[in-house]
């Protein structure tokens, strides 16, 4: 359903007859102010009993749908972060495999060194032995360099990139639902910082985005080769999206609390003096 943008003034006048702010602006987010206009209007209406119910209904519907969308987009990001971990498994494996085998390899070398300079040492050739230890030691050096300094990388195609528009904030998204994207973006006033902004500091503050090592383009790239570190530093960008995300429900459950904390809709005169006529 297509989010009708709030008329100017509309939400303060809200607030101004008595509405929470916060029920308010989750309304906004949904595009559910025109049926709390409705909704109050019926309420003051001695016959508005049906009028309520329809403004009412309307406004379970928006919620509703907002709560879709919000399952939708959770299920998208966790898709996202499943893509990252399945790849991290398999380098990860790969990774204690190569370890395992260069380990191995230091060991066999070692023992072969040992073997070497000591039947060279008993030959007599004592500089041959000496030059023995020397290229095995070296031996054993270039293996355990290569455990502590390798890396393991994969490529991961997503074809889709939910942080890449979190990052750039296009006008309208073409993953996000409308609802949870007007939720991430959406502004108090020209200039001050939206959801979306507070998520990209998040990120910034805790060193998951760093120009410096090209990762900035390599996360938010569709397509792209990764190690192990930057694979968890995606997946710790992807988990603080989903914790925003998640709070929407939050906010769309107390505004149901309050819709259904108003007053319970009054039969029409008329028809309950039928109800009390009928047999």
């Amino acid at each position: 359903m297509p989010l009708n943008p709030a008329r100017p003034g509309q939400a303060e006048a809200l607030v101004a007859r008595g509405l929470d702010p916060d029920m308010v602006e989750t309304a906004d987010v949904i595009g559910a102010l025109g049926a709390l206009e409705d909704m109050l209007a019926a309420e003051r209406r001695a016959d508005g009993g049906i009028s309520l119910l329809l403004a009412r209904q309307a406004l379970h519907d928006r919620v509703l749908l907002a709560m879709l969308g919000v399952q939708t987009a959770f299920a998208a990001l966790d898709c996202e972060d499943e893509r990252g971990d399945r790849l991290r498994g398999q380098l990860q494996r790969i990774d204690a495999r190569r370890t395992r085998n260069l380990g191995l390899a230091n060991v066999l070398i070692g023992a072969a060194t040992a073997v070497a300079a000591g039947g060279l040492s008993i030959g007599g050739l004592a500089n041959a032995s000496d030059i023995a230890g020397i290229i095995g030691g070296s031996a054993g050096a270039a293996a355990g360099g290569m455990v502590l300094f390798a890396t393991t990388s994969g490529t991961l195609r997503t074809h889709t990139n939910l942080l890449d528009e979190v990052w750039r904030q296009p006008e309208e998204s073409a993953l996000f639902p409308p609802t949870v994207w007007r939720y991430l973006t959406r502004r108090d006033a020209p200039g001050q910082p939206n959801l979306a902004d507070e998520i990209k500091q998040e990120w910034i503050d805790a060193g998951l985005v760093d120009d410096e090592d090209g990762n900035h383009a390599l996360v938010f790239s569709s397509d792209g080769v990764f190690t192990i570190d930057d694979l968890e530093r995606r997946d710790a960008m992807l988990q603080l999206l989903e914790a925003r995300v998640t709070l929407m429900s939050r906010d769309l459950r107390l505004l149901l609390e309050a819709i259904v904390a108003r007053p319970a809709v009054a039969m029409p005169a008329a028809r309950q003096a039928r109800g009390a006529r009928a047999p």
